[in-house]
């Protein structure tokens, strides 16, 4: 049933990819009134100019092509699964070594008299800093209590559960034999 919807999906997609990419008309009629939401824009924003409704309708047709593309390249690698193994053998390691990391830097975030450019905490710190950095512009310090590298252990084992778990894609990819 699955390759029969999916077969009916792309044949759709693609007549969608087709009809996107054929030039429509880039003005609407003046016997055609405008939505009254529509009516408040200026003409730039609704794609009354012809340079942004070209742009918009070629974004439009990449992004249906694109779409197609997967669509029917994903099939043609679905039996394919040798390349589960490897990348779980890269991802569980990887996942588990930045999970000690973070939750060294939280222990670390309690003591802040050590020097993180000395030899046992700089390698903690060195690979953490960037993704740090980046999320206390978002989330800064709660009550001077640094909690990005909480943030960071849950969200390095969400995507851990969800793709290496015992339900994780990957797992079931590998069960399966393919998608």
């Amino acid at each position: 049933i699955w390759s029969m919807v999916r077969g009916s999906f792309l044949i759709q997609l693609a007549q969608l990819a087709a009809v996107a990419a054929v030039r429509l008309p880039t003005r609407t009629p003046p016997a055609v009134a405008r939505p009254p939401c529509l009516a408040t824009r200026p003409p730039a924003e609704v794609g009354a100019t012809p340079a942004l409704a070209a742009a918009e309708e070629r974004a439009t047709a990449w992004a249906l092509g694109a779409a197609t593309a997967m669509m029917v390249a994903l099939p043609a690698g679905a039996a394919d699964v040798a390349w589960v193994g490897p990348t779980k053998a890269v991802l569980s390691p990887l996942f588990a070594v930045y999970t000690l990391l973070f939750l060294f830097r939280t222990v670390l975030s309690w003591f802040p008299k050590y020097n993180l450019n000395a030899f046992p905490y700089n390698v903690a710190a060195w690979p953490t800093e960037p993704l740090l950095r980046a999320t206390r512009r978002l989330i800064p310090p709660v009550a001077g209590v640094d909690i990005t590298p909480i943030v960071w252990v849950a969200v390095i084992s969400f995507f851990s559960e969800i793709l290496l778990g015992p339900q994780g894609l990957l797992t079931i990819v590998q069960k399966k034999g393919g998608f």
